[in-house]
């Protein structure tokens, strides 16, 4: 018996000592990765980006390294999306394995992240010369000053986005989406012409690609406000509900009648367009490789802007990300060269030529791009979607990845979307006080 109780005390010993250096060992490996991640990471220049695919990139980096003489390796990562990007990010600057050189959006005037970058010295970027060449709704957002009063560059952009349309010009003509008014017109006149059919596809959350930033532009041309804080009751009624209104089963476009049947199958409207079953889809000029992708006849598509409430006049969003450089790099010179070689001619006909589809941010840019096509399959050209009478405009989402997807899913109910958009603001404005003022932080901004 004795025998057998010692046996059994050493048994649970040795079972305990087997656990503590298998937990020990478990913790070596994991302090090892990331040390490597480090090592790694202090050995490279690391760049993130979001939405343009890393696997273009291969002549930015040549000629970054071509134009720095840097002997470091150069890396780029980019994310799928900015839900995505924004975690990983926030879990990186925890860790110290942030990228030297990271993306911020246009469209969150105050970002979470703003206080993890160093701004441009003006002695590596002028921000008098980026005032001069670059568009002014650009130098208005990126150009700030520091305490004494001394102008500095925020981040640097390369290109920008618009919203416009892509339609099948068999059925469509180009007076059709010339305005909104146009485009409502086109919209019962179509779906006499062709009754089973969806004429613009547009209208709710689930089935439109971008429904976060087409629903934003309804509302910013519903309005004077270029804010969620600032928006009032009535744009957001105005504008929302023109929106929705095209989604309407009892309305002329009755985009929501197909609602249920896509979301099952995970489709959008891309995906009609392709089969001939919308004639109208709207979106960033991006939008035009998922159209490739299904295969739609480069003879019978065409491109637009996004028709606006006026004809000759109005507002239109403008999406764009800028580079910035993280405080805690320990390769600031090699940053401050990107940043230098993103500013250079060179630098900025390598990117656009890289992701065809951004408008250039430099304005000496427009006339050598006016050509440049945006898919090498289809005779779609940048120019197609801009329209030099429209005021060119960011909005402030507050929060830009809760602000996307809230919009996004509240807009495949039109009965509730007014009231729930108005519950949002009052969410997101009380949230934005907190991180970025520290005022009524006990406050329960759900209620």
């Amino acid at each position: 018996m004795e025998y057998n109780r010692n046996k059994i005390i050493l048994f649970i010993v040795g079972g305990i000592l087997i656990f503590f250096i298998v937990v020990m060992l478990i913790i070596m490996l994991f302090n090892q990765k990331s040390r490597e991640k480090k090592t790694a990471n202090n050995e490279n220049f690391t760049i993130w980006m979001v939405g343009d695919s890393a696997e273009r990139s291969t002549d930015l980096i040549d000629g970054f390294k071509k134009f720095s003489k840097t002997k470091k390796d150069v890396v780029i990562e980019s994310f799928n999306n900015y839900e995505e990007y924004s975690y990983a990010l926030t879990n990186a600057i925890a860790n110290g394995t942030a990228p030297d050189v990271f993306v911020l959006n246009s469209n969150e005037k105050e970002s979470i992240f703003q206080g993890q970058t160093t701004g441009i010295e003006p002695d590596i970027v002028n921000p008098n010369s980026f005032r001069k060449d670059y568009k002014t709704f650009l130098s208005d957002q990126l150009i700030a000053k520091t305490d004494k009063g001394v102008d500095y560059l925020v981040g640097m952009p390369v290109g920008y986005e618009v919203l416009g349309v892509f339609y099948n010009r068999r059925f469509v003509n180009g007076s059709d989406v010339d305005s909104a008014s146009s485009l409502r017109s086109a919209v019962k006149k179509l779906k006499e012409k062709n009754p089973d059919s969806i004429p613009v596809a547009i209208g709710n959350g689930a089935a439109v690609d971008f429904a976060e930033d087409i629903a934003t532009q309804f509302i910013l041309t519903a309005g004077e406000n270029r804010s969620i804080e600032q928006l009032d009751r009535k744009a957001i009624q105005k504008g929302l509900g023109n929106y929705v209104d095209f989604g309407n089963e009892e309305g002329d476009n009755k985009y929501n009648t197909r609602l249920e049947e896509m979301k099952i199958a995970k489709q959008t409207g891309v995906d009609l367009f392709s089969k001939g079953e919308t004639l109208i889809i709207a979106g960033y000029p991006r939008l035009i490789e998922k159209i490739s992708d299904k295969g739609f006849s480069s003879n019978f598509l065409a491109a637009a802007p996004f028709p606006n409430e006026g004809e000759k006049s109005g507002k239109a969003l403008v999406n764009y990300n800028y580079f910035v450089i993280n405080k805690d790099t320990n390769k600031l010179d090699v940053a401050n060269l990107f940043m230098q070689y993103l500013f250079s001619n060179d630098g900025i006909k390598t990117f656009l030529e890289a992701y065809p589809y951004y408008l250039p941010a430099v304005s000496e840019f427009d006339k050598g791009n006016e050509d440049q096509k945006i898919h090498k399959n289809y005779n779609i050209r940048i120019a197609d979607f801009y329209n030099d009478s429209l005021e060119y405009t960011t909005f402030d989402k507050g929060l830009k990845t809760d602000y996307d997807e809230k919009l996004k899913a509240m807009l495949d109910n039109e009965r509730t979307v007014i009231d729930e958009f108005s519950k949002l603001q009052k969410v997101t404005n009380c949230r934005t006080s907190k991180i970025f003022s520290q005022k009524d932080i006990g406050k329960n901004c759900d209620n």
